[in-house]
């Protein structure tokens, strides 16, 4: 069972909530640095300090709790090393202070929410028809292999359901509704002549930025 927030909203705008928001900052933040130092919970309370505009340590609490409570235990991530430390209690400076890297849940976690990165799908499901599928849609057209993915994952955060490894199954129970939406959409698209699809383009992209 996977609990995470990163796709929890407000009931009433719809609008991810704060803890979404910090949560995928996190997962964003250890996926896209190659350099250990960014990769601990001081650096990356900085990093969410500054998006929200305060200062490091009243980010830490939420940081810590995520990391320590949610990422860790359910292998999102990883500690991949320690850091010699300087300052602070002996204990630490001997120790060292942890940096981590994403699991195979967490990159697929990382794509979902809107990072594209090199991915191969063979590698997050047992079944190689699928996988290969998932591959040649994501080389074919990223945007819907990603809307699709995206829709996988958060369905089954939502429902707190493990999202690996993917399987065909559920991979269409939850994604065969938008899929349909999209076909649909790409046949009244390929329906009208070209200057009729820029117009429709054109609506879509107003109504889209007013959300």
């Amino acid at each position: 069972m996977l609990e995470i927030s990163i796709f929890d909203t407000f009931k009433m705008s719809n609008q991810l909530t704060g803890k979404a928001k910090r949560q995928r900052k996190i997962i964003k933040i250890i996926g896209g640095s190659s350099v250990p130092d960014q990769r601990t919970k001081v650096e990356i309370s900085k990093k969410v300090g500054i998006e929200n505009e305060q200062s490091w340590k009243n980010s830490y609490s939420g940081v810590y709790e995520d990391i320590e409570k949610i990422f860790l235990p359910q292998r999102i991530i990883e500690e991949e090393g320690k850091i010699p430390v300087r300052r602070g209690p002996r204990l630490l400076q001997k120790e060292g202070t942890g940096y981590y890297k994403l699991t195979k849940i967490g990159k697929l976690l990382l794509f979902g929410i809107g990072d594209k990165i090199d991915i191969d799908f063979r590698e997050y499901t047992d079944e190689t028809n699928l996988g290969a599928d998932l591959n040649s849609l994501y080389e074919t057209n990223q945007e819907l292999c990603f809307l699709l993915i995206e829709n996988y994952i958060s369905m089954n955060c939502v429902n707190r359901e493990e999202i690996l490894p993917i399987k065909s199954k559920k991979f269409s129970q939850t994604s065969s509704q938008k899929l349909t939406c999209d076909l649909d959409f790409l046949r009244s698209m390929l329906a009208i002549s070209k200057e009729e699809q820029e117009k429709v383009l054109e609506i879509l992209s107003r109504i889209d930025s007013k959300h």
